[in-house]
């Protein structure tokens, strides 16, 4: 894909001083990135998912009839923009029993959740769903994107009317319960005082079980997000449905066509990334023209985003605002360039890996 002039031309000239970075620099970012931007954002989940399992159940709760989807969705809404403000960073709790992937399986190209969710339902939708039994099942069925297809889809009025909507209540029920517990899980476990995952970065190298062992491996781990929230959007959010041309264009491959909040994720996933950008890594770049053209490709991938009139599933494939979308994924390609090919150097840290695959 085309990386826009400016951006281009600043790839080609930099070369910065090759200041050495102490131990002190890499505690600070560390220190800014978990303290400023990590942890906010998990006590955000936790927030929203906690509403999100409150609006299920009073949802639920209500006769059929009166039932409102529209404040369910909110609550969804809600839930949703706090993961996608969260979903870059795949270290610690959240990599333990495979959290991640049950909050959202993503991508999906087989269907795997369609499938397993219909058999789900139709073995189950005489009897009762919780979440205890649903966190045990596959991460195909019990996290965001199962819970869209629910309540966003056709199936949505099968919540108020039909032979299984006790079954179908339950299993929304379920699901929300299911992300409320791994959001206060995640949330505890990075907070624990002295052996909570944000004691352990924030003083690496101390005792046998050290997760990190110094200070500059754990910047190398934020690093590492920074990364995967602007490929997860470049390489998979708006590539997949973007195809190569508007014949091609695969709308339903957008991570969430259904509720088509598809751009408004790619909107959070920026934004998640400009902040960890400018609150842990910006201040210490040595080369301020480099800091500079960063935060200039960040803004410039924000412009697109919000120029755009319509949802992403739609403007892939619309012939006036195709063009508005392909600048999008342009732009946000070439900030992925630039923060790969200049960002580590800068901050003296070996990358020689797949962000994504967490090597």
């Amino acid at each position: 894909m085309r990386i826009p002039g400016l951006v281009f031309v600043l790839l080609m000239v930099f070369h910065g001083p090759a200041l050495a970075l102490d131990g002190k620099t890499y505690e600070a970012i560390n220190r800014a990135a978990v303290e400023g931007h990590v942890l906010p954002r998990y006590d955000a989940l936790a927030t929203a998912t906690g509403k999100l399992e409150q609006a299920s159940k009073a949802f639920c709760a209500m006769p059929a009839a009166e039932r409102k989807v529209e404040t369910l969705q909110q609550a969804y809404h809600d839930a949703a923009d706090a993961w996608q403000d969260i979903q870059h960073v795949r270290f610690g709790p959240i990599d333990l029993f495979f959290r991640s992937q049950r909050f959202a399986f993503w991508p999906d190209p087989r269907n795997t959740i369609g499938k397993q969710m219909a058999e789900l339902i139709a073995k189950h939708a005489s009897g009762s769903m919780n979440a205890d039994v649903l966190g045990r099942g596959s991460v195909a069925v019990q996290g965001l994107p199962a819970l869209e297809r629910m309540i966003f889809s056709e199936d949505a009025k099968k919540l108020q009317t039909g032979v299984d909507t006790a079954f179908r209540c339950g299993y929304v029920i379920a699901i929300a319960e299911n992300l409320a517990g791994m959001a206060r899980e995640t949330q505890q476990e990075w907070r624990a005082p002295t052996k909570g995952f944000a004691a352990q970065m924030l003083k690496p190298g101390q005792g046998a079980d050290a997760r990190y062992r110094d200070a500059k491996e754990a910047t190398l781990e934020l690093f590492k997000s920074l990364y995967t929230a602007i490929e997860l959007a470049a390489d998979h959010k708006l590539a997949r449905p973007l195809g190569a041309s508007a014949d091609d264009a695969r709308p339903r491959l957008a991570e969430s066509w259904r509720s088509e909040r598809s751009l408004r994720n790619v909107q959070h996933n920026l934004t998640a990334a400009t902040d960890l950008y400018v609150t842990a890594f910006a201040p210490h770049i040595p080369d301020k023209s480099l800091d500079e053209a960063i935060r200039a490709a960040f803004a410039q991938a924000h412009a697109s985003a919000a120029a755009l009139p319509m949802p992403l599933e739609r403007a892939v494939q619309d012939a006036g605002t195709r063009k508005a979308a392909e600048k999008l994924a342009a732009d946000t390609q070439a900030l992925k360039s630039l923060v790969m090919q200049q960002l580590p150097e800068a901050l003296q840290i070996p990358v020689g890996f797949n962000a994504l695959d967490g090597d």
